[in-house]
């Protein structure tokens, strides 16, 4: 009895699976008749296998830190008013913190454009930069082997950069510590070509401050014919920026250098007016942006001369420095020559 029930009950059990099965496939085919051809699974892409960097890679990285400050205006060519600045800011923290109690915004603002030695009286004149106009600059200076790199205190292009050419015109402006109003070049000799960039060849005016009230030394490199030497700029490993800003050019480095140059020395935190006459041995050309770049400044300077643009591992050089260090050609050689004139030396046209 038990055994005929269970015949009969797997019996049905079979013609249930039968017909569920025969319905799926009549559902499955298309009009014609014909089962549908299955569409293909996508396929998965295959991960790559992790791969170790390299040591020189993994310094690189760091912590999770930019030199670059938000905000600030990109094109150095746009010239930003103090008051401006100071609304503007950033919302960080002070680089250097020791500074956020002496740089108060009231002295910050305080900070005179440089007037001496006429450039105000002069301020909306051009001048033209020649190799005739370097040349008589450069007198009898042997010249390093290379192009030369030239910096013009208080003379400004209205682009960011202008490629090799004969000559460029300038327009002389007074240097005010907070906006791009030099210009530093390259010179080619041979070919009688030149390139320009937006620079400054002043502090900026945290580091006058400063400076005037004893918290950090800056200064301001005096014209001259020198020699500097292709090196890294500082190690900022003691703030947190495990990097030199590397393709820099050195005033003294393990390769030699200009020795000791005069500069002027803020007195005052209102600016370079009556400033005394010192000596220095590391004004630097590097760009403009930096770890020790304050709130309010749109250029890092406690005395080095600076070309627009910036440097991070991961970014590269970037902006003018980035053409600059192109044309200027530093790798392999010794030394380069650096000439430095204020505007006001140069003929106005």
């Amino acid at each position: 009895m038990n055994r005929r029930w269970m015949i009969l009950g797997g019996t049905g059990l079979s013609l249930a699976a039968g017909l569920g099965i025969w319905t799926w496939f009549s559902r499955s085919k298309t009009n014609d008749g014909k089962l549908p051809t299955p569409e293909p699974t996508p396929a998965q892409p295959t991960p790559e296998p992790a791969k170790a960097l390299p040591k020189s890679e993994v310094a690189k990285t760091g912590p999770a830190k930019s030199s670059i400050r938000e905000g600030l205006i990109k094109d150095p060519t746009v010239r930003e008013s103090p008051e401006a600045a100071i609304a503007r800011g950033t919302g960080l923290a002070w680089r250097k913190p020791q500074l956020a109690e002496v740089v108060t915004p009231d002295k910050w603002l305080a900070v005179r454009p440089l007037s001496e030695p006429g450039f105000a009286a002069r301020a909306g004149a051009g001048v033209d930069i020649t190799d005739a106009v370097l040349r008589e600059l450069v007198g009898d200076k042997e010249l390093a082997p290379g192009p030369v790199v030239f910096a013009i205190r208080g003379a400004v292009s209205d682009r960011p950069s202008n490629p090799f050419a004969s000559g460029h015109r300038l327009s002389i402006v007074p240097p005010d510590h907070l906006n791009f109003c030099c210009t530093i070049g390259v010179w080619d000799p041979e070919t009688k070509q030149l390139s320009t960039y937006a620079a400054s060849t002043v502090p900026n005016r945290t580091a006058i401050v400063s400076s005037a009230l004893g918290v950090q030394a800056a200064n301001m490199l005096l014209p001259g014919v020198f020699d500097y030497v292709p090196g890294s700029h500082s190690n900022y490993k003691k703030y947190g920026f495990p990097f030199s800003i590397i393709g820099a050019l050195r005033q003294n480095g393990a390769g030699g250098g200009a020795g000791a140059l005069k500069v002027l020395r803020a007195t005052t935190p209102m600016g370079m007016q009556g400033a005394s006459v010192s000596t220095t041995t590391d004004d630097n050309i590097h760009c403009a942006e930096t770890p020790l770049l304050e709130p309010y400044d749109r250029f890092s300077s406690e005395g080095c001369m600076v070309v627009a643009g910036r440097y991070t591992p991961q970014e590269g050089h970037t902006g003018p420095w980035a053409r600059f260090l192109k044309d200027a050609k530093f790798k392999g050689r010794s030394k380069v020559t650096v000439i430095l004139a204020n505007s006001t030396q140069l003929p106005v046209v």
